[in-house]
């Protein structure tokens, strides 16, 4: 096995007058710094590979997680770890409450778990896992880290230090024309949100709605936004002040030793609020907001044992609301019980589908219920060597489509399950789960429609409980003893009540309408249904997420032209 060395990056020791000062407020940027730079970024996105490879120990260490721990994308420069990168860079420090300030901290950064071993490790196995995955394995999976952002970091600083990157030559570099690494890293974050808006863009092209699974209960279409509208336009500010690095020598200069305040993955939807409203000043509307980001990109299990699948298997790089769609899946406050969905297919590969999404026999949306997964990837522990304790996703189950009520349509709906039970029967059709089924099969949810979940997202829509370990407790379908002491992997079918804790935002319409009182369910219901609504609060919570801890007298607006290169 290659050994894992945490790439450094060495700048040049630049000379220049202007160049960054550690400690200090960033320059304000030019327009042709700002078109520059982004365009280098939009190269990173568009070939996030070969600009992994291209940096130093790049070439090295995308061999080894293609090859040795089998998940090359959980590096890569990706349009949602850049976004990933932007929120991570302004967790506030433990000690010293600082936000946004161009550095991480390395604890955890590069683990690798791809060792099955290693959740149950025996004798000297236990300093085997501990040298080839990187360090131990938590027992409990209670908090985040920067894991998977080493690489970014590492190849935007390549742009950071270089005046030439990617075919694109610039006067100086950022960092020789005296622009901070923070303001660098929150720019990065924003022109990711808004290259994966045009993504959904021009998916929307070939998207065509027809009768039967509409994806929104007032058919509000995630295709509808304008990207120029005024209100859903970020606004870049320069002056954040980057950390003094104080790590070792061999470290990246964007390292430091003090810790961050990291989200626990397996929160509840209180502490989820709770955690974004004491780090970021976020309301409850803002935090459901900003959780939209969990649009784009997915999980790894080899940088977080969490199962390796998105939030949004109907486009992960497409900036739209469907993340909360499939939270909420059709459920209201008056039927919570409601739950259906659709599943995402293809049509450039399966076109007797009609289009995107396929319901049930007759096209109407499916019946859907999640389940949640036991990763079992922690470490076992104690005397008795306990049930691995997690972590857990939540994975949305449809009930199968029935064969037999099929044989009786002769002219299936445009999105029914027939059809492509039909054309599966004499075509090939990978990536598409086994959705047939006969007699009393037909009655179970055991068809994965491919959306995974955290404790954070579906804390927003349903009232549970967590363990000490973060395993949801509290609802029905969790509750089976096989499934918690570890001999099923699935829980049961779960029914859990609607978050209805009042966010404390007040009426969900005018005084004396009889609205009923917002809650953490109808915030982000809400954004199920309003897409553009959803745009509007995130901007204005990123735009907070990413000023975090700055003093606001050294902030200074940043031309907008590079939201339309018009600069």
């Amino acid at each position: 096995m290659k050994t894992f060395v945490i790439g450094c990056i060495i700048g040049a020791a630049f000379s220049a007058s202007g160049s960054y000062v550690p400690g200090t407020p960033g320059a304000s940027w030019t327009p042709q710094e700002l078109t520059e730079t982004k365009q280098k970024l939009t190269w990173i996105m568009d070939h996030p590979e070969e600009a992994l490879r291209s940096t130093s120990g790049g070439n090295a260490i995308a061999d080894d997680y293609t090859f040795e721990y089998g998940d090359l994308d959980s590096i890569l420069p990706t349009a949602a770890k850049l976004v990933r990168l932007g929120f991570h860079d302004c967790l506030p420090e433990k000690r010293t409450g600082a936000g946004c300030n161009g550095c991480l901290n390395f604890e955890g950064v590069g683990n690798r778990y791809y060792l099955n071993y290693c959740a149950k490790p025996h004798g000297r196995q236990n300093k085997e896992c501990k040298d080839k995955e990187g360090g131990k394995r938590p027992k409990k999976q209670l908090e985040t880290d920067n894991n998977n952002l080493l690489w970014v970091g590492n190849v935007l600083e390549d742009v950071y230090k270089n005046a030439n990157y990617a075919g694109i030559q610039s006067s100086e570099s950022l960092f020789e024309a005296g622009k901070s690494r923070a303001d660098f890293w929150a720019f990065a974050s924003l022109v990711a949100v808004r290259h994966t808006l045009k993504n959904n863009d021009k998916m929307c092209q070939n998207y065509q709605p027809t009768a039967g699974c509409s994806l929104a209960k007032n058919d509000t279409s995630f295709c509808s936004f304008n990207l120029n509208a005024p209100e859903i336009l970020p606004k870049f500010q320069t002056g954040r002040s980057d950390c003094v690095g104080n790590c070792k020598s061999d470290m990246p200069d964007f390292c430091t030793t003090k810790h961050e305040i990291h989200p626990n993955p397996h929160g509840t939807g209180v502490e989820t609020g709770t955690f974004f409203n004491e780090s970021f000043n976020l309301n409850v509307q803002e935090a459901a907001g900003i959780l939209g980001a969990h649009s784009i990109g997915r999980m790894h299990k080899v940088s977080s044992m969490f199962k390796s699948d998105p939030w949004t298997p109907q486009g992960i790089q497409d900036w739209n609301n469907l993340y909360y769609i499939n939270g909420v899946n059709y459920i209201t406050t008056a039927d919570p019980t409601n739950s259906r969905s659709c599943l995402f297919v293809d049509p450039t590969k399966y076109p007797d589908t009609a289009n995107n999404f396929v319901g049930d026999e007759e096209g109407n949306p499916i019946q859907v219920k999640f389940r949640v997964r036991n990763e079992m990837e922690t470490k076992q522990g104690g005397p008795h060597w306990t049930p691995n304790q997690g972590p857990w996703n939540w994975n949305l189950f449809s009930k199968g489509c029935d064969k037999s009520i099929c044989e009786g349509i002769a002219n299936p709906a445009p999105k029914s399950c027939c059809r492509l039970l039909t054309y599966c029967a004499t075509n090939p059709c990978p990536g598409i789960p086994e959705i047939e089924c006969s007699g009393s099969s037909c009655d179970e949810y055991n068809v994965y429609l491919g959306v995974n979940m955290l404790n954070v997202d579906m804390g927003m829509v349903f009232a549970f409980d967590r363990d000490s370990n973060g395993r949801p407790t509290g609802c029905t379908g969790l509750d089976d003893p096989d499934w918690i002491n570890g001999a099923k992997q699935l829980s049961d079918p779960v029914d859990c009540p609607l978050n209805n804790v009042p966010s404390g935002l007040g009426l969900a319409g005018p005084p004396g309408s009889g609205a009923p009182v917002r809650t953490y369910f109808l915030e982000f219901e809400f954004y199920a249904n309003n897409p553009l609504n959803w745009l509007v609060t995130f901007r204005k919570a990123f735009d907070k997420m990413l000023e975090n801890r700055v003093e606001p007298a050294d902030l200074s607006p940043a031309n907008p032209c590079w939201l339309d290169d018009t600069c």
